[in-house]
This record gives structure tokens, C-alpha cells and sequence, in this order.
């Protein structure tokens, strides 16, 4: 899998001229991931992105910073487009091989989902399947929430947690289907989790502490979709499965900060944290101190 996103990250970065486009993938209701690139052009060339192939595919570029202008270039339709501000999308259907002209500084958080993520996230919900409109200059503060949010974690903890980036992804993905697309609201839950889905998913994540597992992974396990896992599971425990895993991964960790002789940088790889700052965050936002010092508390 890291040598598909790295290949698809200078793919993005190659269409839009630039030398990185941070990558990750998600997994949720499809076989099909969905990719999350950061780009981040502080000198664009001013030239045309490249032209892509067709394909049944949408791209959304979530605005994070005011864009004075852009143009575009459609099935033979030019656009110049009003000012963006922070929060606004463009909503590019691929299949139209879509090309833009970046003339400014750009900082936008871009999603790429195949047409089947739509039709099996439809299909899950048994109802039919449905495209999503073109959309520019729309402002969608739920984007842009969900896009700060994701953008915040990673800065702090970096991107090797996969069941938070697939909690982001499928919240994305509903999002998009719901307001973009035709997808209507789920009814209320009536129930969570059976007892032995429960146990078993929690037994999974526990077993997988120091590696992560995916929402996908999990659903699985307990014959359900994603998205119905994730809804199922938080009105069982009354948070998502990512926020008690951490919970779970913080726990761990003062076991061994108490009964162990580990050093922290061992203990935070052990409790599955991508390093050991990624670990002292963490840990001092739940428990009021770092681990060094935590330690020292809980042995005088």
C-alpha cells in the first residue's frame, strides 16, 4: 500500500507542478480507498495543470487559504472564477478531464473518490446510486471543519494512525454523497453493537495496538459496512472506535510507564504511537503531564 500512495502523491504532484503532495489513503465502504493530499503551492508555475485521463472519478479541493484566482477549463469551456475564500470547494468531475490555471499561492486540502465509492456507499444504505454535481466557489464549513481538523492532527501526530484517517474519510464521503449527491439521511439507530461484535472488535484492537487496524478491518469482523460499524459502535461505547482506542493505547502505556523498565521511546512504539513525540502529546493532553514525568509521580 505505500508504494501505491507514494506513486499516486507524485502523480497529484506532477499534475499540479509541484515537488510534493502529501498522500495518505483510506479505506471505508469501498474496495476503492480514498486519497487525501495536501497541496501546497507557495510559487505555482502559472501554467496549466496537467491534463488527466478520464475517468468515473470527483476531486473536491477544500480551500485553506483565500485564492484571488483561478481559472479553469472544462470540455472545452473556459472560467475564471470569483475569489476564493477559506472554505470554499471546487468539485471537479474527472471524467470531464478537467484542467486548472493557478496563478496564486495555493493551500487546499484535496480528495479523490472513485464513482464506485459512491455506488457502494449508496448501496449500503439500499438506496440507488447517484453522481455528484460540479460545484465552484460553494462555502461548506463542514469541509473545511473536517479538512482543519485533519490538518491539525497530522501536524502534531503525523499520518500513521488509519482508523482516524478512515473516521475523517467516511465523514468526508457522507458529507459530499449527502450534500453534493442524492444520498439521503440514515434513519436513527435503534441499537448498537451485538455483544460478541463488540468484544470482538475490541479484542482486534487490542491485538493490533502497536500496528493500528482500519475501520474497514473492524467492520469486517463483525459482518457489517463501515459506515454502519462506526455509527453502531459509538452508541454501544459512547465514543468512537478510534478515541477508545486511544484511550486504550494511553492505558497500556502507563502500565509499562509503572511496571516496566522501558525507556518512553520503547513504550510509545510498543502502544502503537508513531514516535515518541507523537506519544508525549498524546499522553500529557489526557493524563496533565508527559510520560517522563508521569513516571516519576506514580514511582516516588
Amino acid at each position: 500500500m505505500n508504494s501505491e500512495v507514494e506513486a499516486y502523491g507524485a502523480a497529484v504532484a506532477r499534475r499540479f507542478r509541484t515537488n510534493v503532495a502529501t498522500t495518505f489513503f483510506a479505506k471505508t465502504i469501498s474496495k476503492d480507498p480514498i486519497a487525501i493530499s495536501m497541496l501546497n503551492l507557495a510559487a505555482p508555475t502559472g501554467r496549466w495543470t496537467e491534463t488527466p485521463d478520464p475517468e468515473a472519478a470527483f476531486s473536491v479541493h477544500v480551500v485553506m487559504a483565500p485564492l484571488p484566482r483561478l481559472q479553469t477549463w472544462i470540455e472545452g469551456r473556459h472560467a475564471k472564477l470569483d475569489p476564493l475564500k477559506a472554505g470554499d470547494i471546487c468539485l471537479f468531475d474527472l471524467s470531464t478531464s478537467p484542467i486548472s490555471l493557478i496563478q496564486d499561492p495555493l493551500d487546499t486540502v484535496r480528495l479523490h473518490f472513485s464513482q464506485r465509492t459512491l455506488d457502494d456507499l449508496a448501496y449500503d444504505r439500499g438506496q440507488r446510486s447517484s453522481s455528484l454535481r460540479a460545484t465552484f466557489g460553494a462555502h461548506d464549513p463542514a469541509l473545511h471543519g473536517l479538512s482543519s481538523a485533519l490538518l491539525s492532527r497530522l501536524r502534531l501526530y503525523g499520518g500513521s494512525d488509519p482508523l482516524f484517517l478512515d473516521h475523517v474519510a467516511l465523514a468526508f464521503h457522507i458529507h459530499l454523497a449527502q450534500t453534493y449527491g442524492e444520498l439521503r439521511s440514515e434513519q436513527p439507530l435503534r441499537g448498537g453493537l451485538a455483544p460478541w461484535q463488540l468484544r470482538r472488535a475490541r479484542e482486534l484492537m487490542l491485538a493490533k495496538l502497536s500496528e493500528g487496524v482500519g475501520l474497514a478491518e473492524l467492520a469486517g469482523e463483525c459482518g457489517l459496512s463501515a459506515s454502519y460499524f462506526a455509527r453502531a459502535f459509538r452508541h454501544s461505547v459512547g465514543v468512537t472506535a478510534h478515541r477508545w482506542l486511544m484511550n486504550e493505547r494511553v492505558e497500556r502505556a502507563k502500565d509499562l510507564l509503572r511496571y516496566s523498565a522501558l525507556p518512553v521511546a520503547e513504550i510509545a512504539v510498543a502502544c502503537g504511537f508513531t514516535d515518541q513525540s507523537h506519544f508525549t502529546r498524546a499522553f500529557a493532553f489526557r493524563e496533565g503531564h508527559p510520560p517522563a514525568r508521569w513516571r516519576r509521580l506514580h514511582l516516588d
